[in-house]
């Protein structure tokens, strides 16, 4: 990087920061994220070599490092993926400096949308997909070294930037694999480096190009090489073999279907990447987050154009008209020729890129997508509307990825607040037990994430230094697919996946359940169970099932790692109810209704009316019938609710003062059938 390019470096970066910092502070685990971290703390950093052995032992090596230096705090995580990130971008701009070296503007703008590139969902998941971000990084520095091998004169240097160029590119290809398809990419860009000048024709141009990069084949060959003569695959859907055989089997059909998600990916690639990631997730954000954005995508924009502006004054951007129209051409052919070719051996292995589920497959050749829609920008002829598209572009980008972090924050910090109130409420849990949990979220815990870990994490946190790691909870999420195994309540399943066991004990279950972001975690006796009417219909046909048993009640109560679950909540109206539930279990009626009068007197009450029901329980037995009486008001207008109060009191053991009777009869039972 010379001196003269320091702007466009600085303002890459700020820009950047812009993009992917704002919520820096509030991120933490996504998804699988956890089985990673939890793993990491149970075994130590060489679980990973155990996590990767079966597929790509690259990965083991990157996470024990990474996890020895950072261990399971997600902060720097999560700075690392932002500095690969940085790191990438400044390559592809000395990428494209080498090849259009008299074109600073439009190298400024190819890097700004590859660094801004709105097509990769799972930058939020910093820890499981920290090795892809690194990766994309090390691929763009061995291009841009390769580039440098060629264009330097001097032996030394030359030399140098020969072996980081295959260093590098080795480690890229092992951390993941289906990038190897960019050496298409490094190959069209040598081909334009080389022949910058040429006048020759087209096969001599070829052959000359194919002179300058032959050495760089000891990239993919020397790891195609290890792979088949070094290396066992034990997993189906990263052997090459396995994949082929399904186009062996039959050949039209997968020819079909390949062409059918070559298409499907290229166009989510190149144009819905742009796109559609915008209103996926800017539609569903509060007024004042939208708001936010907005001025981060503002703020993105008026720097793009200072830049440019200081791009234009400079002696060095003039730029003649038949010069830009070849740099145009050469982009739209780098671009779109490395897209097509980079996506080729995600499609081979019978896989397809979205921009959310499958994104990280377009990771690799984001690059070649970015230099392509920087080409299609600037290929507009009228000035005006040529920058239009461009802020455009800026501004949907920076608003994409302001929403998917927007809603992983949202997500994890209604999971902070959940685990919180379980700790709260359950000061231990019984090892084997098996949690059914209801989110309030429906994103949370889908597929799995999120359920035995988070609450391993904060129940389990000890060491056993055992690989594979036993987790000591498991966890299922409350749907359809796990219902009737919950009902049935006789199966036992041992299941793991990579480097850690569970035991699924359907007869030994929990039931945890947060309605809405506006309740409280309930859970869920079997004999008299809290069943909200936000809760899920599934819910209720589980609860009977639900072991209190597994609650330990006389321990002290588990303390969630403030690292991972942030700053405990301010102790309001759901820290009552939790310790009033919790009283409740152990029989303590005396001190559910002194927590509920201290509860009343601070004038907390729940926006989810059930969660009454342990103080009304409480009021009644200790015959405190004024307050049972004023309580009624606030109960029995909602039917679900005044009919769950009928039974609750009506089956108390205990004799009643003949006042509480008289108000259970009148308030909370008149017209219970």
């Amino acid at each position: 990087m010379k001196k003269k390019t320091f702007p466009e470096i600085l303002f890459l970066l700020l820009i950047s920061a812009i993009v992917y910092l704002p919520y820096i502070g509030r991120l933490t685990y996504f998804q699988d994220d956890w089985y990673y971290i939890y793993d990491g703390m149970m075994a130590g950093a060489k679980v990973f070599h155990e996590m990767f052995r079966i597929d790509r032992p690259a990965r083991g090596f990157f996470f024990d490092l990474y996890f020895t230096w950072f261990g399971a705090n997600p902060l720097p995580w999560h700075l690392g993926a932002f500095l690969w990130r940085g790191l990438s971008a400044l390559g592809a701009l000395g990428i494209f400096n080498t090849l259009w070296r008299d074109n600073r503007r439009f190298n400024f703008i190819a890097a700004l949308l590859f660094a801004i590139y709105p097509g990769y969902f799972w930058w939020i998941s910093a820890i499981e997909y920290q090795p892809m971000i690194a990766s994309l990084a090390l691929q763009v520095l061995s291009i841009a070294f390769t580039l440098k091998a060629i264009e330097s004169q001097k032996n030394f240097e030359k030399a140098a930037y020969f072996f980081a160029s295959i260093f590098t590119g080795w480690i890229y290809i092992a951390l993941v694999d289906y990038a190897i398809g960019m050496e298409a990419f490094r190959f069209i860009a040598v081909y334009l480096l080389v022949n910058r000048n040429s006048q020759n024709l087209f096969w001599q141009r070829l052959f000359d190009s194919a002179k300058a990069w032959a050495w760089t084949l000891l990239v993919p060959f020397g790891f195609v090489f290890w792979r088949a003569f070094f290396f066992t695959n034990e997993r189906k859907a990263t052997d090459i073999g396995g994949q082929l055989s399904v186009f062996l089997d039959n050949p039209a059909g997968t020819t079909i279907d390949w062409l059918s998600q070559s298409y499907n990916s290229l166009l989510n690639l190149s144009v819905l990447a742009w796109i559609n990631q915008f209103p996926a997730f800017v539609q569903a954000m509060r007024l004042r987050d939208t708001a936010l954005g907005v001025l981060l995508a503002v703020i993105a924009v008026l720097l793009v154009v200072f830049v440019e502006r200081q791009i234009s004054r400079s002696a060095e951007s003039k730029v003649g008209a038949g010069l830009q129209d070849r740099v145009m051409k050469e982009a739209l052919m780098l671009g779109g020729l490395g897209m097509l070719l980079g996506i080729l051996p995600v499609i081979l292995a019978n896989r397809y890129i979205n921009i959310s589920g499958f994104s990280h497959y377009g990771l690799p050749a984001s690059l070649a997508a970015a230099v392509f829609m920087a080409g299609v920008v600037e290929i507009i002829s009228l000035p005006q509307v040529r920058k239009g598209v461009l802020y455009a572009v800026v501004a949907f980008a920076v608003l994409a990825h302001f929403g998917i972090a927007t809603m992983a924050a949202t997500e994890e910090a209604a999971l902070q607040e959940f685990w919180w109130q379980v700790s709260w409420r359950v000061p231990a849990l019984r090892p084997g037990t098996t949690l059914v949990i209801h989110y309030p979220l429906p994103g949370i815990g889908s597929g799995g994430f999120a359920l035995m870990e988070a609450a391993n994490v904060i129940y389990f946190p000890e060491p056993t230094s055992e690989i594979p790691v036993h987790y000591p909870l498991s966890g299922l999420t409350l749907n359809s697919e796990n219902l009737p195994g919950i009902l049935e309540g006789a199966q036992v399943v041992e299941s793991g996946y990579r480097s850690h066991t569970y035991t699924l004990d359907y007869s030994n279950v929990l039931v945890l359940s947060q309605p809405t972001l506006n309740s409280c975690v309930h859970v869920i006796y079997g004999a008299q169970p809290l069943i909200s009417e936000y809760d899920p219909v599934n819910l209720s046909l589980v609860a009977p099932q639900s072991r209190i048993e597994n609650v330990i009640v006389d321990a002290d109560h588990a303390v969630p790692p403030g690292y991972i679950y942030g700053s405990e909540p301010e102790r309001g109206w759901c820290s009552y109810f939790q310790a009033a539930d919790l009283a409740a279990q152990t029989g303590d009626w005396e001190k559910v209704a002194v927590l509920g009068d201290e509860a009343i007197a601070l004038e907390l009450s729940p926006e989810d009316r059930v969660e009454w029901l342990p103080f009304l329980k409480g009021y009644a037995i200790t015959s405190d019938a004024e307050t049972l009486k004023q309580l009624a008001k606030r109960v029995v207008g909602e039917k679900s609710v005044r009919l769950q109060a009928c039974e609750l009191l009506s089956g108390i053991q205990q004799p009643l003062s003949e006042d509480v009777r008289t108000i259970l009869a009148e308030d909370y039972c008149r017209g219970s059938n």
